[in-house]
């Protein structure tokens, strides 16, 4: 049996373990060790250790893809959660054979945020000059020196609407529930375990 870890933060790229920080998944460490253990003949199963709090769509996408492609080949993954598995935790999980969850695991919050700071005033407090040369009427959509436009309030919105979509799509199909049954345990709702194996977002406590 294969042991895999997804602790902390989930983000594209390799998993680090930062001095103040902690560690964190990354997507391109994670999905590896899924291929390896897929590929590697003694091993018969996966445990998906899962200990996250979310983070990157995209990563997360990524790994419950890799899960899925695991699956696909024959090889059951049963994902173990540990304190937290919420958001992009919940989405890398959500696509197991089998979810195992601790009574008071801190899991679901099936939803999407976004948004960006903004420091203009904090910069001219400082007499800091900036300047910009863009491209396109959304290349300054994320600079932190100037608010989002009402067009980038749409364009922000129909991307949050599209990722939560993908998401409670694929609660359905995971996890064998109506679309009507998963919006009422979505919403960025959080539940503890137990509370999530009574509305079916996990199998076991």
């Amino acid at each position: 049996i294969a042991l895999i870890h997804v602790t902390g933060p989930i983000h594209l790229g390799r998993s680090a373990r930062r001095p103040f920080s902690g560690p964190s998944a990354g997507s391109n460490t994670v999905c590896a060790a899924l291929r390896s253990a897929t590929e590697a003949r003694n091993v018969k199963a996966i445990v998906l250790r899962v200990d996250s709090p979310g983070g990157s769509y995209v990563a997360s996408d990524a790994i419950w893809r890799q899960v899925a492609l695991t699956r696909r080949a024959g090889t059951p993954v049963v994902v173990s959660m540990g304190d937290v598995a919420a958001s992009g935790g919940y989405f890398v999980s959500m696509g197991a054979d089998v979810i195992v969850a601790e009574p008071a695991t801190l899991t679901g919050s099936i939803g999407v945020v976004g948004g960006k700071a903004v420091v203009d005033r904090l910069v001219q407090r400082f007499d800091v000059a900036h300047e910009a040369v863009t491209a396109g009427e959304h290349a300054l959509m994320f600079s932190p020196l100037r608010e989002f436009s009402e067009a980038d309030w749409q364009r922000l919105n129909a991307w949050l609407d599209r990722i939560y979509e993908d998401f409670t799509a694929k609660v359905a199909d995971g996890r064998g529930l109506a679309p009507g049954r998963v919006d009422e345990v979505a919403r960025g709702r959080v539940w503890t375990g137990a509370d999530a194996a009574e509305h079916g977002l996990v199998d076991e406590l």
